[in-house]
């Protein structure tokens, strides 16, 4: 069981809260509280009220957008120690995604009311999430230009180099399945495992019953067209 002791020092892990003094962070754990998710849970869903602020300690989550023929983008993975949507809990407006377990996940949750009296009381909060905002806006900038400009075969390859760290790591299939790798290329999974037969073809990727591992980083940069830093 998580105590308060716990979570103080799991909190602080988070770029946020890091210069805040303990007794802050202590005031900040108790005006939460802790929720235990099953894998295949539903979070909370695009387009409802804000559902409040999240840290994941321990599991996964995926952010998913999914379009009006249903099909379903991962815009994000989250992994711990990790604070997520923090944009409702700024403008007020609703869940912008749909945050689903992809592993038997443990979070903290604030709700928006409790989180701007907090932000009112300690200005380092809301002044930490600016990074946070930027990095993420810089993000959908990047997917927007993936689905714009890249074909099927070139998001493939990028996703296929960001998720092996550019080829240093294999991709561990179970973690990594076709359909989550097809729905962060913004694609589903008939075309994706076409992409991923042709880069197999051409040597760049190995692929396995348990892992796909990236032979060829810098052929798999050029069909992205994105700069290659694989390790030489």
């Amino acid at each position: 069981m998580l105590t308060t002791e716990n979570l103080v020092q799991l909190l602080s892990k988070v770029s946020h809260f890091r210069k805040l003094p303990v007794s802050a962070l202590v005031e900040i754990v108790t005006s939460g509280e802790i929720r235990r998710c099953s894998k295949g849970q539903v979070l909370y869903t695009e387009g409802e009220p804000c559902s409040g602020l999240f840290v994941l300690f321990r599991g996964r989550v995926h952010l998913c957008k999914t379009s009006p023929q249903g099909q379903e983008s991962i815009i994000a993975i989250i992994d711990p120690v990790t604070i997520f949507n923090e944009v409702p809990v700024l403008d007020g407006g609703s869940n912008p995604v749909t945050a689903l377990i992809e592993q038997d996940s443990v979070l903290w949750r604030i709700s928006r009311e409790t989180f701007l009296r907090l932000a009112q009381r300690y200005p380092e909060i809301p002044l930490s999430l600016l990074p946070i905002l930027a990095g993420r806006n810089r993000l959908l900038l990047s997917l927007c230009e993936d689905v714009t400009f890249r074909s099927v075969i070139g998001r493939t390859a990028k996703i296929l180099l960001n998720n092996s760290n550019h080829g240093r790591n294999p991709i561990d299939r179970r973690l990594y399945t076709n359909q989550i790798l097809a729905a962060q290329a913004a694609t589903v999974p008939e075309p994706f495992c076409r992409a991923v037969r042709v880069l197999r073809q051409h040597g760049a990727i190995r692929c396995t019953r348990a892992a796909i591992t990236v032979l060829n980083p810098a052929h798999l940069a050029h069909i992205a067209e994105v700069r290659s830093t694989a390790a030489d």
